[in-house]
């Protein structure tokens, strides 16, 4: 007797269409016909898989991008006497007091698995019918891509995770992998996908729309080479990253050469297979960068374009989140979350009047000086220019009888009772970043793609990795192609610093501030906006100054290690 299978013959996926499932009888056909074309094999072993993705990565309340911006020294959402507050949540995600009992960190580590669960699912079915269908095979590189890089965000945020590679196996019952164990995994299975993916563009309407290709892979690799000397790291103990530990205590939060020096000795010694040729993790960078040149990704001409409604034309953006109000329906928390809402109300949306950059991001953006960067202005509204998007009309800051005026230098972690009204209102500049689309019709389902990777990313990960192996020229001139596509002055000297601030400019709110500043032994150092006894709520911490290096891994989910009595603790936290 044939297998049944209930479907549709519409691509089920966000990333290509959306429809709903049909329970009359009429829509049932059988296993073999569900399998005997290559689209129809798509829509019944993958589409799911990209389906479950929604906000999961960058979006949504809880997701990876909050974790890898929220607990960086650019990003803040502070307590707005009563609003914003949330039993500290916030504060103390800034503060770096990790807690594995915050839903936070279960949300995230449950999306990943889910995924990953998912992507192992389709994988065995895939396997099978391989052997008898050849049009099987391609999906199943494809798949394995995109199981690897969400075993890197595991390896990223939670280091020794459990490395489940098979559908029949349980996520509950399995032990952990050292964190140098899911590195090796996750880059030998790039390297054995790479030659079998397509080419492409992911980021262009299309068959591949929103899939993982050959381009996406590379990138892939090139963060995990990036970050090696991180990643390969035993945790053993709670000064397993002491290494990446800062010694700027004076607020600045500078990067120390000596100190990088180190990281560019570790990633030295980590050597990685790609394409038939060895190499260390900094050349490993380089190649990959070069790959991704060939494969057509270049800057775009304007910058701001990336990032606008119609961003699916961009040559730069290499990896996104397809998103709209008509098929894919995945909000977008961020806009929505930072801007006032006055200014949203008058352009007929919700605005949250949360989330901010830090001071410490505006000092080193030099805001309000005549050396201010021209990404300021293009990733944050500051002053009045919310106007722009008004039609000049100013509106009331919701406490005052003032204008709202939002202030970057006037953000702080929480207001005390009796601060002044319109500075609890407006301070820290706000998320500007992709073009707010007014055509939408449902609040936060913009037109605009959501970027996960794009080229500028990675042109400034290859200038790094050639300033660490002492070309300092290349590195130069690849930091001033990123500066002279928005007019900023160009560069004359390159130096560890300089590149973390470069990539703070560029890449602002694009979730990678977390891993930049571990790399570059900054993550633990105070900033202008958080050093020992800052005020803070009362439901929040103090500020967490970690002098171990444990606070560069996020605890295990409490909810997690409940279930799984296999599981340990990362180190330096409690249950």
């Amino acid at each position: 007797m044939k297998k049944i299978i209930f479907g549709c013959l519409c691509l089920m996926s966000m990333f290509v269409t959306s429809c709903s499932l049909d329970e009359n009888p009429e829509s049932k056909f059988s296993e073999e016909e569900a399998y005997k074309t290559s689209t129809l094999i798509y829509v019944n072993t993958v589409a799911n898989i990209y389906s479950a993705i929604g906000s999961g990565i960058y979006g949504g309340t809880d997701c990876i991008h909050t974790l890898q911006e929220f607990t960086s020294d650019a990003t803040m959402l502070p307590g707005r006497q009563g609003d914003w507050v949330d039993g500290g949540k916030w504060q103390n995600m800034f503060l770096h007091n990790f807690k594995s009992s915050v839903d936070l960190y279960a949300t995230v580590w449950n999306h990943l698995y889910q995924i990953i669960g998912l992507c192992n699912s389709s994988i065995d079915k895939l396997t099978a019918l391989s052997a008898t269908n050849e049009e099987a095979k391609p999906y199943i590189y494809e798949v394995r891509t995109l199981r690897a890089i969400y075993y890197y965000y595991a390896m990223d945020l939670f280091a020794e995770v459990p490395l489940v590679t098979s559908s029949t196996a349980s996520i509950s019952s399995v032990a952990q992998s050292k964190r140098p164990e899911v590195f090796a995994f996750v880059t030998k299975e790039l390297a054995e996908c790479i030659p079998n993916l397509s080419e492409s563009a992911s980021q262009k309407s299309g068959l591949y729309y929103g899939r993982i290709t050959k381009a996406i892979a590379y990138m892939c690799m090139a963060k995990c080479a990036l970050n090696a000397a991180v990643y390969n790291i035993d945790d053993a103990s709670a000064t397993s990253y002491q290494s990446f530990v800062g010694n700027d205590l004076s607020g600045a939060c500078t990067a120390s050469e000596t100190l990088g020096a180190a990281v560019t000795t570790k990633g030295s010694a980590i050597n990685i297979s790609l394409d038939g040729t060895t190499r260390n993790a900094w050349q490993t960078v380089i190649y990959c960068v070069d790959k991704l040149a060939s494969l057509g990704y270049s800057l775009q001409a304007k910058y701001a374009d990336n990032f606008v409604t119609a961003n699916n034309s961009s040559v730069e953006n290499i990896f996104t989140r397809p998103n709209d109000d008509v098929t894919y329906k995945i909000v977008d928390y961020n806009l929505i979350r930072s801007i006032h809402y006055n200014h949203a109300g008058a352009m007929g949306y919700s605005g949250w009047n949360g989330a901010c950059s830090t001071v410490h991001q505006m000092i080193v953006l030099g805001y309000g000086t005549a050396n201010q960067d021209p990404r300021v202005a293009i990733n944050f509204y500051t002053g009045t220019d919310y106007t722009a998007d008004t039609n000049g009309k100013l509106v009331k800051d919701g406490a005052t009888d003032q204008d709202l005026s939002y202030e970057p230098m006037k953000a702080i972690i929480d207001f005390k009772t009796g601060s002044d009204a319109h500075d609890v209102k407006c301070a820290g500049a706000r998320f500007k970043k992709y073009q707010y689309d007014t055509s939408s019709s449902i609040q936060g389902c913009m037109n605009n793609d959501l970027v996960i990777w794009r080229y500028g990313d990675a042109l400034l990960m290859k200038a790094e990795a050639e300033y660490r192996l002492g070309n300092t020229a290349e590195a130069l001139d690849e930091i001033n192609q990123i500066r002279n596509r928005v007019g900023a002055i160009p560069a004359t000297s390159v130096s560890l610093n300089s590149l973390l601030n470069e990539r703070m400019a560029e890449l602002s709110w694009e979730g990678v501030r977390r891993q930049d500043q571990i790399r570059f032994c900054t993550f633990t150092q105070p900033t202008e906006d958080r050093y020992v006894g800052v005020w803070h709520n009362a439901s929040a911490g103090d500020y967490n100054n970690d002098t171990q290096g444990y606070t560069c891994v996020y605890p295990i989910p409490y909810s997690v290690i409940n279930l799984n009595k296999n599981l340990k603790q990362n180190p330096g936290y409690s249950n």
